[in-house]
């Protein structure tokens, strides 16, 4: 079996759900040009694209946090100390029951990227291998 990293797997999964999202498109016609137009056509590519592109980015960074939140021994309380502006609707990952998938809106992709860039040197100067 090809061992694959978790980058590798959530990129895999992207472009397959990109490949069904083209396929219905393509099968069941509900872009096709001569019905939408070609622009919104290419417009709606693109934007299937560009969903399947974030759905990679923000659970690889999901994923990254949890990861090296677990490797430092950081519980969720931790993680909210290191965010001092969370708004009331947003959340952090919790390391100790982490989802498969990121949250949509509950843990957007500033809170992640904030976490990323304090869990980073600290799991480096931990000697932590990094994420992959």
């Amino acid at each position: 079996m090809i061992k694959l990293t978790h980058k590798q797997r959530w990129a895999l999964l992207s472009v397959a759900l990109y490949i069904v999202f083209v396929i219905a498109a393509i099968t069941t016609g509900f872009l096709d040009p001569s019905k939408v137009g070609l622009q919104w056509t290419i417009f709606w590519y693109f934007c299937g694209a560009g969903l399947a592109y974030y759905f990679y980015f923000k659970n690889v960074s999901y994923r990254e946090v949890v990861y090296y939140a677990q490797k430092l021994g950081l519980h969720k309380d931790d993680l909210k100390a290191m965010v001092p502006k969370l708004k009331e609707t947003q959340d952090v990952p919790d390391p100790d029951k982490p989802n498969f998938f990121s949250p949509f809106a509950k843990v957007p992709i500033t809170v992640v990227n904030e976490l990323t860039d304090q869990l980073e040197p600290q799991a480096q100067q931990a000697n932590i291998p990094p994420y992959k």
